[in-house]
């Protein structure tokens, strides 16, 4: 759907289209707030103007608008504009605990500029794709499940686990 046409719809439509990925009525309100903030500040629906700037550039910009975190940042990064970066979204995040890549007392924020350090560019395109999917996929990963069931669990239970203790992208 084009952008003009997510701006002049009804907010439920969009929730309806987005809520697969959770908190649809908070993401719909978002995506319109920032499409009519773009509209005002460029005179477009167009984010292409971004692909001139540095990626500390890109940051700053995005976080502009009301409602764009790191991880959406990343993501634009990343995903449109082919840039080397590394979403941390809840899977990877819990994934990336469960192996031990990152420090006890780390949240989300502080993850994704760990894993940024740590992870070689070549590998953050598709170590992330591949996270986010088995975090989808693995009954085990899926946080649904609770940390206290994938704690008790043993190395065989999903094939990630059993590298938790060779990691060289731990907390270091």
């Amino acid at each position: 759907m084009h952008a003009s046409k997510v701006l002049n719809a009804d907010s439920k439509c969009i929730e309806d289209a987005i809520r697969c990925g959770g908190l649809a009525p908070t993401k719909a309100s978002c995506i319109k707030n920032t499409l009519r903030s773009l509209l005002e500040r460029k005179g477009k629906l167009c984010l292409e103007y971004l692909r001139d700037f540095s990626v500390d550039e890109v940051k700053a910009e995005l976080s502009l608008f009301k409602g764009i975190g790191p991880k959406t940042v990343a993501c634009v990064l990343m995903f449109h504009l082919q840039q080397d970066d590394f979403p941390v979204d809840t899977h990877v995040f819990e994934i990336a605990k469960a192996l031990g890549w990152l420090p006890a007392a780390a949240d989300r924020n502080k993850a994704y500029l760990h894993l940024n350090r740590r992870i070689p560019d070549e590998l953050k395109f598709d170590l992330n794709c591949l996270l986010y999917t088995h975090g989808k996929m693995c009954r085990r990963c899926i946080k649904k499940e609770g940390s206290k069931i994938r704690k008790g669990l043993s190395n065989d239970s999903c094939p990630l686990l059993r590298y938790r203790e060779n990691s060289e992208w731990k907390q270091g």
